[in-house]
């Protein structure tokens, strides 16, 4: 059963909650809005090399050749390793394995990049930070597996996985295999929640194509040339005796992949049924979407032959989101306010990019309906892979950026593609509508990128959302917002909680509501905290935290322009 705490216990979490959030480090508050926000008068600039971050992902440095696993590149995770309430960000590398003796003649492969955020500058401390991994890498998420406090990473690549504890000195500890998580094989995506309620965090990764297993006489192109790998659910069973936390996979006695091995390369747990567990999303290539949602084994563990006591079912023709295209990217938010979980997935090759707003249904739940025809612009012409809801002009409504370039890559230059981004006009009156915002927000001056992995988030604590994009064999894009009109309020969680709700109750009765997500996008993790863009209002009436075991915690009259930090009930 579950429990919303009183007005005055509310109150006494708002004291602590500011206490907390007074230690948070944060540029000066800005005065109130008052005046209507006028939409769409940001301005996005690329400010990587101004602010330190100097790196540039290695595949195809010399010479492109025909190598996709250096051609679906890689992801950028946001994470604050330090907890010194400044995100920092780290950049996953790769490498064309037809240079890789060129790289070792040159001083050494590439390597993943670790970098320190300061007050909003960086400091490259990759070197000697055991995160540094020459790998051919894909995907990371940041998340605190161990539950001690300090976030940790994993970082799928062609060949295994890699775990990246977090010892709390700067330094981190490779121990995928002593967990358990090796996870042999080219996987893509990663993903965390807490799948079976226990309060610990677990670990999906998509699996993509296994380049040994040809298919002989394929009639279609790669990656249906050759087979797939299975994807993977690795069940966090807490610490063994003294030791750090282990993992047992269980993804076929889940109920992943019944029927075979897809090719996954977006992954992304949320609660899309809003019935308190982690639900999962995959953006399969060339193979139709799939939605797991996740319900309780009848009888419990003690009647589960695997002893799970949850399975997935498999709904997404069911739901409405089973889409047969290239999927890439997915992005989790109520773009058109109701309430409801929306969903974005990018594809490939100019075929139309998925959008799927939530409904309310008698026969299937979750349930979506196609927006595509809905939104307004063109969601055709490119091929997408990072994509990232956000408040962009602090307007009160989510609007989406999309990091795009062409696959396969014969011409890093020529395959270049421009990033898009589109205004949603939920707030001036259209739900759901959205209108084509990039030469106004400046990617004209940018420029084309032949991008990948992107996420979004609040890297110099002012109050809007910057975007970091990677990108095959070019430099890392750090896109800085400015000029946004509205009020804002951020709202950090004070442990590892993926799946926790935050619903801010604006004064004229609206509610804007966030879901805290581990692994999104393309191959990368977002900001951790929730944003929202409060456009007039100087307040929120009532924010409602909602944390995984379904209690709450709820906090009135927030005043805008903050960073807030919530405890969960005591």
């Amino acid at each position: 059963m579950r429990t919303r705490r009183s007005k005055i216990a509310g109150t006494l979490s708002l004291v602590l909650a500011l206490s907390a959030a007074c230690t948070d480090p944060a540029p000066e508050p800005k005065p109130l809005r008052t005046g209507k926000p006028t939409p769409y008068v940001v301005e996005l600039t690329d400010v990587a090399s101004e602010v330190g971050l100097e790196f540039r992902h290695g595949a195809f440095r010399w010479d492109v050749s025909p190598d996709p696993g250096a051609m679906l590149g890689a992801g950028v995770c946001w994470l604050d390793y330090d907890g010194d309430g400044w995100l920092d960000l780290y950049a996953v590398n790769s490498y064309a394995n037809a240079e890789a003796g060129r790289w070792e003649d040159e001083g050494g492969l590439p390597r993943n990049a670790l970098f320190h955020n300061v007050e909003g500058t960086f400091v490259d401390v990759s070197a000697g930070s055991g995160a540094d991994l020459p790998v051919r890498g894909n995907g990371c998420v940041a998340a605190d597996f161990d539950l001690d406090g300090r976030i940790d990473l994993y970082v799928t690549t062609d060949a295994a996985g890699a775990l990246l504890w977090n010892e709390g000195d700067g330094t981190f500890t490779e121990g995928a295999a002593a967990a358990g998580v090796e996870g042999f094989g080219w996987h893509q995506a990663a993903a965390v929640g807490d799948v079976n309620g226990d309060d610990l965090p677990d670990l999906f990764v998509t699996g993509y194509v296994d380049l040994n297993n040809a298919v002989e006489g394929a009639t279609l192109g790669f990656p249906n040339t050759y087979l797939g790998v299975r994807d993977l659910l690795f069940l966090n069973e807490g610490p063994a005796g003294a030791g750090r936390v282990t993992f047992r996979e269980v993804g076929a006695d889940a109920g992943l992949e019944v029927v075979g091995f897809e090719y996954g390369l977006g992954a992304v747990f949320s609660d899309l049924d809003r019935d308190g567990d982690a639900d999962l999303y995959v953006a399969n290539d060339t193979k139709p979407n799939r939605l797991y949602d996740n319900v309780p084994w009848p009888g419990g563990a003690d009647a589960d032959p695997a002893g799970l006591g949850f399975r997935f079912e498999e709904l997404a023709a069911k739901a409405g989101i089973a889409d047969p295209n290239a999927g890439m990217g997915i992005a989790e938010g109520d773009f058109d306010g109701d309430g409801l979980p929306d969903l974005f997935v990018t594809n490939a090759r100019g075929q139309v990019h998925a959008a799927y707003r939530g409904q309310a249904s008698d026969t299937v739940d979750p349930s979506f309906v196609d927006a595509r025809g809905e939104l307004g612009p063109s969601l055709t012409g490119s091929t997408g892979w990072g994509v990232s809801w956000g408040d962009l002009d602090l307007d009160t409504d989510l609007d989406l950026v999309i990091a795009n370039g062409d696959v396969p890559v014969t011409d890093v230059a020529a395959d270049a593609e421009p990033v898009q981004v589109f205004g949603n006009l939920t707030a001036q009156g259209s739900a759901g509508r959205f209108e084509d915002l990039g030469t106004v927000v400046g990617m004209r001056e940018l420029g084309p990128l032949l991008a990948r992995g992107s996420a979004a988030a609040d890297y110099d604590n002012d109050g809007d959302l910057d975007v970091a994009i990677n990108s095959i064999g070019g430099p890392l894009v750090l896109l800085e917002s400015s000029g946004a009109a509205g009020n804002w309020l951020e709202v950090g969680l004070d442990r590892f909680a993926p799946g926790t709700l935050v619903t801010a109750i604006l004064p004229d009765g609206r509610e804007l509501v966030r879901e805290t997500l581990a692994g999104s996008s393309y191959l990368s993790s977002e900001d951790p905290r929730s944003h929202f863009g409060l456009g007039t209002a100087g307040s929120v009436n009532e924010l409602v935290v909602r944390w995984p075991d379904g209690l709450e915690t709820v906090i009135q009259d927030v005043a805008a322009n903050q960073i807030l930090t919530v405890e969960p009930p005591g």
